[in-house]
């Protein structure tokens, strides 16, 4: 008999560069959650926190736009997630949290 692995709640932070433009930002929100679908993630909810000032630059920046995530999904998938943000080139910062914690 095959065994679940178990699902827990997290949220994913990512602030994305401020050169891109309205369009490109609701687009790579969009291939975010249909990567996160493709790993099996589940309740996936993207929500966009807009532009904002950074407390200090990063890469010549000092603004940047702000997504939300909150999804459901196994450990074994945040891996392979996070080298998937850090390998782009739009993104400044991100961060995945566990909501479950006990």
């Amino acid at each position: 008999m095959k065994q679940i692995a178990a699902t827990n709640n997290y949220e994913s932070m990512v602030v994305l560069s401020s050169k891109c433009s309205q369009a490109e930002l609701l687009d790579i929100a969009y291939q975010y959650a249909q990567q996160l679908k493709k790993l099996g993630a589940l309740s996936i909810s993207v929500v966009s926190r807009g532009r904002r000032d950074l407390a200090y630059t990063v890469n010549k920046e000092k603004t940047g736009y702000f997504i939300e995530m909150y999804f459901n999904s196994s450990p074994n998938i945040l891996s392979i997630f996070q080298t998937k943000l850090k390998l782009d080139k739009n993104v400044l910062r991100s961060l995945v949290t566990n909501l479950d914690k006990n």
